[in-house]
C-alpha cells in the first residue's frame, strides 16, 4: 500500500510536471547559485551572522518560489499549491524515509 501511495504521488508529481514543463525555464539560476562560505558571508568576518544567513536563505527561497509558480503570476494558486504538498507528502513519506536518504527539502 505504502510503495502504490508513493509510486501515485511520484507519478502524479512527474504529471504535473510535464504539464507545465516552461515553469522549469525561471529555475536555472538556482543552480548557479552559491552557498559556500565566501558567498554568504557578507562582511568577511569568517563567519556567517544570522542575518547573512537569512540574506542566503530568502535568495533560495525566491528561486524555490519560483518553481513551484507554475504560472508565474506571483502567486500560488489551490493547484500549485496542492502539487507542493503532495510532493512534500511524498518525499517525508515512511517509504520515501526508509528508501532514500535526503537531508534537504527539495521543494
Amino acid at each position: 500500500m505504502t510503495k502504490t501511495l508513493f509510486l501515485l504521488a511520484s507519478i502524479l508529481v512527474f504529471a504535473s510536471n510535464m504539464a507545465a514543463a516552461n515553469h522549469h525555464e525561471g529555475c536555472k539560476d538556482m543552480k548557479k547559485m552559491d552557498f559556500s562560505m565566501k558567498s554568504i558571508d557578507a562582511n568577511k568576518d569568517g563567519m556567517i551572522s544570522k542575518d547573512e544567513h537569512a540574506a542566503a536563505n530568502q535568495a533560495e527561497i525566491n528561486e524555490k518560489f519560483k518553481h513551484v509558480d507554475a504560472n508565474s503570476d506571483g502567486k500560488l494558486d489551490a493547484k500549485e499549491q496542492k502539487d507542493v504538498e503532495d510532493v512534500l507528502k511524498a518525499i517525508h513519506s515512511p517509504a520515501a524515509k526508509k528508501t532514500y536518504k535526503y537531508h534537504h527539502h527539495v521543494v
